[in-house]
């Protein structure tokens, strides 16, 4: 969706999301398939990462304070 792809082009650089926008477009259709399994090879390294201590993900509700 729109929304999911602007919150990953927030989180890069402005030449890398212009790059990824002009494979996206190139790309052409995906197989649903080929898609899920991307997202789930992805879940898991963002999970390893996660757990390594290298990123925090924010979870909670936009009132969440961190600190």
């Amino acid at each position: 969706s729109e929304e999911v792809n602007e919150r990953i082009f927030k989180n890069m650089s402005k030449r890398a999301a212009e790059m990824l926008r002009e494979e996206i477009q190139y790309m052409g259709p995906v197989r649903l398939r080929d898609v899920e399994e991307a997202q789930q090879r992805i879940v898991q390294i963002i999970r390893r990462l996660d757990e390594a201590g290298e990123i925090i993900i924010a979870r909670g509700g936009e009132d969440a304070i961190l600190i």
